[in-house]
């Protein structure tokens, strides 16, 4: 092995210990005083966001509101984002089959099957990302409302990594993976 591919192998390995280390120390900072009402607090309402970016109640809220809602074009291509989503996050799963941490225990984790058990990219990022692009193309991100939405999105996304459900650079696949849902689910249908 040449001095250059040692060097390459080297940073590799920097990366994914530091990515798991951060990752590790977001995760413990939810879980310091576990009998304390505040952890008790953060971890129930970090449960609720989590099950709030789930697949399944997004995209049955996205069909749901269809026939009751005067925005029914985005709506509709809303939902054919959400299965494209879907399948594009099964694929890059099923591609890197990375394992979610070891450091928290997944077992209570909301509907979670097939490749969604494996960690990258994170699923609920890629939504959330998703759902950022298509809101900020859509509303005026200087309202309210567009900034309730966003930092909704974000606590979501970051829930992730403080629940242990993910390390940072899943997070990272994931808005990559939702920013090219995103902008293929604005620009090919007819949401503009």
């Amino acid at each position: 092995m040449s001095s250059s591919d040692e060097k390459k192998r080297s940073l590799k390995d920097t990366v994914i210990k530091l990515d798991y280390d951060l990752s590790w120390k977001f995760a413990l900072l939810c879980k310091l005083d576990r009998k304390s009402w505040s952890f008790l607090l953060l971890d129930k309402t970090m449960k609720v966001f989590e099950i709030l970016g789930s697949g399944v109640p997004t995209l049955t809220f996205s069909i749901l509101i269809l026939p009751f809602t005067s925005y029914f074009r985005f709506y509709l291509s809303l939902s054919v984002a959400q299965i494209l989503d879907i399948i594009a996050q099964f694929t890059v799963k099923n591609i890197f089959k990375r394992q979610r941490p070891t450091y928290q225990d997944n077992t209570d984790m909301f509907f979670t099957h097939g490749p969604d058990v494996f960690s990258f990219p994170s699923g609920h990022c890629a939504r959330m990302t998703m759902f950022w692009y298509l809101t900020s193309c859509m509303m005026d991100v200087e309202s309210t409302q567009y900034r309730i939405l966003a930092v909704i999105y974000g606590i979501i996304t970051i829930s992730r990594v403080f629940m242990g459900r993910h390390y940072i650079s899943d997070l990272a696949g994931g808005m990559v993976l939702g920013l090219l849902t995103g902008m293929f689910a604005w620009h090919v249908t007819w949401l503009h």
